[in-house]
C-alpha cells in the first residue's frame, strides 16, 4: 500500500509558532512516497538512522498496533533543508499504514498520527509541517489550535533555493528557546512583531498583493537574522534573488542552513531567478486560490 506526503515552506512564523505565535505555511509540489507491506518484523528497504526508525515505530503502532511491516521510500525533498521532509515522510507512512491496516483515515487523522513521528524528529514541533504535508494549500496555524485555510486573492510566484547545508532543527529550536529564557523582553517584542506580520500577510494574500507580501518576508527574515539563524550562503542566495527582481526572500524552516523562500513578481521572473540560482537546486512554483 502506498501513501504520499507533500513538502512545505513557512511564509511567516518559523520558530515563533513553537512558542505560541500564529504562522502561515504553504504546501509545495514536491513529495515523499512511502510503500508498506505486511512482514514478519519491521524492515526498511532504504538506509535510515535511529530517529527515523523510532518515528516509524511510533506511527505504525498508532495506526496498526504493531510494527510488522516492510517499508520503502522515495522522496523529492532533501532532508534537514526546511522543506518538511520528516513531516512528508511521516504523513506518507501514516497514510500507507492506514491502508495496509484496513483503516479509512481522514487527512486530519493522518496529520495527527504523523505528529507523533515529528515529536521524535524535532522534540517540540509546532505541528504546522505535518498539517501542510497532509493538506497542502495555504494555512494559518497556531500550535495546539490546528490550522485553517486562508483566502488567496491571486497568483503568487515563488522560488525555493537550497543552501546545501543541513540545518539541525532540534538544536536550533533549543537555541531559540534559550533566547526566550535569557532575553524575555527581546523575545516578547519579536513575538508581537510576528503577530502583526501575520495579520498583514493575511490581508496581502487575500488582496493578491505580492509587493506587500514580499516586504513582510523581508521583515520576517530580519527577525530570524537577529536570532542568529542565517548563514553566508543564505545571505548570498538572498542577494542574488533580490538583485534579479525578487520582492522578498527569507529563510524557510529552522535556519542554520536549509532553504530560502523567494517571492517573484510574476512567473517569468520566478523562472529567471530559479535559473540564476540553479547551482542551489532552485525551482519555481505558483500558489493560488
Amino acid at each position: 500500500m502506498e501513501g504520499t506526503g507533500y513538502g512545505k515552506a513557512i511564509l511567516i512564523g518559523e520558530h515563533f509558532v513553537v512558542h505560541g505565535a500564529r504562522g502561515i505555511g504553504i504546501g509545495i509540489p514536491r513529495k515523499t512516497t512511502v510503500t508498506v507491506a505486511k512482514a514478519p518484523s519491521l524492515k526498511f528497504l532504504f538506509e535510515c538512522g535511529d530517529l527515523l526508525k523510532e518515528a516509524s515505530r511510533r506511527i505504525l503502532r498508532k495506526v496498526a498496533g504493531n510494527t510488522d511491516y516492510e517499508i520503502s521510500m522515495e522522496s523529492e525533498l532533501p532532508a534537514s533543508a526546511g522543506m518538511g521532509w520528516s513531516a512528508s515522510y511521516s504523513v506518507a507512512l501514516a497514510s500507507a499504514a492506514g491502508k495496509a491496516a484496513g483503516r479509512q483515515l481522514t487527512r486530519k487523522e493522518v496529520a495527527e498520527i504523523a505528529f507523533e513521528g515529528e515529536k521524535v524528529f524535532h522534540g517540540n514541533p509546532s505541528g504546522i509541517d505535518n498539517t501542510l504535508a497532509a493538506f497542502g494549500g495555504v494555512m494559518l496555524f497556531r500550535k495546539g489550535k490546528g490550522a485553517e485555510p486562508l483566502k488567496v486573492g491571486g497568483k503568487f510566484h515563488f522560488v525555493i533555493a537550497n543552501s546545501g547545508k543541513k540545518g539541525p532543527t532540534k538544536e536550533l529550536v533549543g537555541m531559540v528557546a534559550k533566547v526566550k529564557e535569557t532575553r524575555p523582553t527581546l523575545f516578547g517584542r519579536m513575538m508581537e512583531e510576528e503577530e502583526r506580520m501575520v495579520d498583514e500577510a493575511i490581508t496581502a494574500l487575500g488582496a493578491g498583493d505580492a509587493e506587500k507580501l514580499g516586504g513582510l518576508m523581508e521583515r520576517n527574515h530580519a527577525l530570524l537574522v537577529e536570532l542568529g539563524l542565517s548563514t553566508p550562503i543564505i545571505d548570498e542566495i538572498r542577494k542574488t534573488a533580490l538583485e534579479n527582481g525578487a520582492l522578498g526572500a527569507k529563510i524557510t524552516g529552522a535556519g542554520g542552513g536549509g532553504c530560502v523562500l523567494i517571492l517573484a513578481p510574476d512567473g517569468n521572473k520566478a523562472r529567471e531567478i530559479a535559473e540564476r540560482l540553479g547551482k542551489y537546486g532552485a525551482f519555481d512554483f505558483t500558489v493560488s486560490s
